[in-house]
């Protein structure tokens, strides 16, 4: 006979968003499992491209916008190779025995675009999604216009602190980031 569980969660669609995002965030900064990052990121982008939609927002970069600039005809091909990991990963049903390159590079807009979107649905940018935006945009300077009131955010990339490595800046800026954004 199964036991009922004792603790349960009474969990929203947004509130799973972030905890997966926070996970993944987590494993990225401890140099996890890329596989796993992809996973829990690809799930929580799913649902808040879901919610986005049903709220009237408009489209998402990654999953959907990015389609508009693809030549007639081929969208279906450009869908299967944004999603390919993220199937893989999930399903066995007609590919048991295959095998996929994948380059884990390909979360991190993901995570950096679903922690966005989360934010806009939710009105709370989390110490963690923050930190990972600042870590994000630091390692990407020059594709980046930036506003004067996230200086402070930019700041925390400077060379110095990127030289720390993923963990070590993750260290250092989390407690600089929870006091900004939890307390400030």
């Amino acid at each position: 006979m199964v036991q009922e569980m004792k603790n349960k969660l009474l969990i929203s669609k947004l509130d799973a968003v972030k905890r997966q995002l926070e996970t993944a965030i987590r494993i990225y900064f401890s140099s996890g499992d890329p596989v796993s990052i992809h996973t829990l990121t690809a799930a929580a982008y799913n649902v808040v491209r879901d919610l986005n939609k049903k709220l009237g927002g408009g489209k998402l970069l990654v999953k959907e916008e990015f389609l508009d600039y693809i030549k007639e005809g081929h969208e279906k091909e450009v869908r299967e190779l944004i999603n390919r990991a993220e199937n893989f990963f999930k399903h066995a049903d007609r590919d048991h025995d295959s095998t996929i390159e994948f380059n884990p590079a390909q979360s991190e807009f993901l995570i950096l675009e679903a922690c966005s979107v989360y934010a806009r649905l939710s009105g709370e940018f989390p110490p963690l999604f923050k930190l990972y935006q600042s870590w994000f945009i630091a390692n990407h300077q020059d594709c980046f216009k930036f506003p004067d009131d996230q200086r402070d955010i930019i700041s925390l990339g400077s060379p110095e602190v990127i030289r720390l490595g993923k963990e070590g800046y993750f260290n250092f800026a989390l407690p600089i980031m929870s006091k900004l954004y939890l307390h400030g």
